[in-house]
């Protein structure tokens, strides 16, 4: 804990000291206006913290309030740091150059128009990503197999990942993906971890929305990182009382699918016990059937390449807002989309049905997604 308090103070807080640069070289202000500013940043600085902090003691509505608040900020920062080092690089570029050829000088960006012109952009950059935030895509996968038996129906399943409910993410988003599932009917509904977020007691409440949705061949799930964050034998009860089966180094068969998952590793950090074998989940059941794979992160192992058809995943967000998407991409290798993989396997990563810490989007649009499995043998 200490190291991850000296990272998060450090890089966190570096960020907010630069904002403070900047808007000093800007508008330089004094007086009372400069320590309002100071005050703000400190409590954004500390707004993750206070948020958690005061959910955990059950003041709901306040942590609320600076959740909005502080992780909204956060993007906010983290845009204006990006855009800041941009304007920051070329101006040094154009103030070397200028030392050959003085003309170059003009094309330095002055401190002030800098400042008021990031602030704009982010300010559409929010309100766009507060937009795409909300919305839901479908996403649609069709995959033929020959494993299905001569004569076998499709197979309808839908995916959602990273739903977060939480302070954030309740009723209106589980409501949202319902109405989209009812309208597409699937057979089976499988839940790729980070379902629920923050403390459960006070979301426990919302379970019964997706109790209530009862495909026909069974609603699936496993654990993600932050279901052991929130509290594993919570966010275990979440599960049940919402009508999920959650797969921890197990499968199962339902209709012509075996569905095989596996827990998240964070478990092993947060001292619980985790079921992470994954080649023995694949060899349970029925290996001879059209397996899907449930694994939170889009990590694939080439011991287990061949033993599933589609592994479903998710936890990278595909960033969430850009441009964290390119480091999202430079740490998975399947970031988001369908990759074929060697003998007859795929992965699938999905962008998320809901968003973590700011409540917003920038392309990278949330979604549900359904795949029909077909059979290739009439």
């Amino acid at each position: 804990m200490i190291y991850f308090l000296l990272f998060y103070f450090g890089i966190y807080g570096g960020m907010h000291l630069y904002f403070l640069f900047k808007c000093q070289q800007a508008c330089g202000p004094e007086g009372w206006r400069l320590l309002v500013l100071v005050l703000f940043l400190l409590l954004m600085l500390n707004g993750p913290i206070l948020v958690r902090t005061l959910e955990r003691q059950g003041a709901v509505l306040p942590a609320t309030i600076l959740a909005w608040i502080s992780y909204i900020w956060m993007a906010v920062l983290l845009w204006f740091f990006f855009l800041g080092l941009v304007r920051d690089i070329w101006n040094t570029a154009f103030r070397l150059v200028a030392r050959a050829v003085p003309g170059a000088y003009s094309f330095v960006i002055p401190a002030r128009f800098a400042f008021i012109a990031i602030l704009i952009l982010i300010g559409a950059a929010t309100v766009w990503g507060f937009i795409e935030g909300r919305g839901l895509r479908t996403e649609r996968v069709t995959i033929q197999t020959d494993l299905f038996p001569p004569g076998t129906a499709p197979v309808k399943i839908a995916q959602i990942s990273d739903v977060h409910i939480g302070l954030m993410e309740g009723k209106k988003r589980i409501d949202q993906i319902i109405s989209l599932l009812l309208e597409e009917d699937p057979d089976i509904l499988l839940s790729t971890g980070d379902l629920v977020d923050g403390n459960v007691p006070h979301t426990d409440h919302l379970a019964y929305l997706f109790a209530l949705y009862r495909p026909p061949l069974g609603k699936f799930a496993v654990t993600g990182n932050h279901e052991f964050y929130a509290g594993l034998s919570g966010s275990l009860q979440f599960h049940e009382e919402a009508g999920f089966e959650v797969l921890r180094g197990t499968s199962v068969k339902t209709g012509p699918i075996r569905i095989a998952g596996v827990d998240d590793p964070a478990g092993s950090h947060t001292g619980e016990i985790t079921y992470l074998d994954e080649a023995a989940a694949l060899a349970m059941g029925h290996p001879d059937r059209f397996t899907v794979l449930l694994k939170h992160q889009p990590i694939v192992r080439d011991s287990s390449v061949g033993l599933f058809q589609l592994q479903l995943s998710g936890h990278t967000h595909k960033g969430q807002i850009f441009p964290f998407n390119i480091p999202v991409r430079m740490r998975y290798k399947y970031d988001a989309g369908l990759f074929d993989l060697p003998k007859g396997s795929r992965i699938y990563t999905s962008r998320g049905t809901g968003t973590w810490g700011p409540p917003l989007r920038l392309f990278s649009p949330a979604e549900v997604t359904i795949f029909t499995v077909k059979g290739t043998r009439s």
